[in-house]
């Protein structure tokens, strides 16, 4: 992991650290049915939580399976072609993948803003105004995933250039496929 550059490293990372939640929101679900079906005091916090996390969990681990290329892959065509057509290929897939990224990071922004509306925080209402779930728990969870949506497709975006860039040296053949 010492070659890999900072966007690399900051992908397995936050892959490696944040499959727990994953951990913790089966743990938290397995007590909300041991209170609902044993001892008949189900709990208003636990669905809302168990969403959140598992949400956090599979939007960044899209920069892991980025940077670790373990992402689904239809490789019957590639495989078969030369080693040059491959390159073009790999190229033309990273350049989708950075066009896609940069548009989902645009859309989650127009997303996230309101959700959060920094400029209208009124803390004199609860969570001082931002975005809830208006579920029994009524917490700010639409205006903490809306925010995890972008910052999720700005690291994604980040290691997709990271790969783009990886390929166009490939493709001007100074670099190893």
């Amino acid at each position: 992991m010492s070659n890999l550059n900072f966007i690399d490293r900051m992908s397995l990372g936050l892959g490696e650290k944040l499959s727990y939640v994953f951990l913790i929101s089966v743990i938290i679900t397995c007590y909300e049915v041991v209170m609902r079906y044993v001892f008949n005091a189900p709990t208003t916090w636990v669905h809302d939580g168990a969403t959140a996390l598992s949400a956090t969990g599979f939007l960044m681990a899209g920069c892991y399976c980025l940077q670790a290329r373990r992402h689904i892959a239809i490789t019957v065509i590639y495989d078969a072609v030369p080693q040059k057509v491959r390159n073009v290929l790999a190229l033309t897939n990273a350049l989708l993948i950075v066009v896609f990224l940069g548009l989902l990071t645009w859309a989650a922004m127009k997303v996230a803003m309101p959700a959060v509306a920094w400029q209208a925080w009124d803390c004199r209402v609860q969570f001082c105004g931002l975005e809830t779930s208006a579920h029994a728990w009524d917490v700010p969870i639409p205006a903490y995933l809306k925010s995890v949506l972008f910052l999720a497709s700005v690291a994604m975006l980040l290691q997709s250039l990271i790969q783009f860039w990886q390929a166009l040296v490939t493709f001007a053949g100074k670099g190893t496929p």
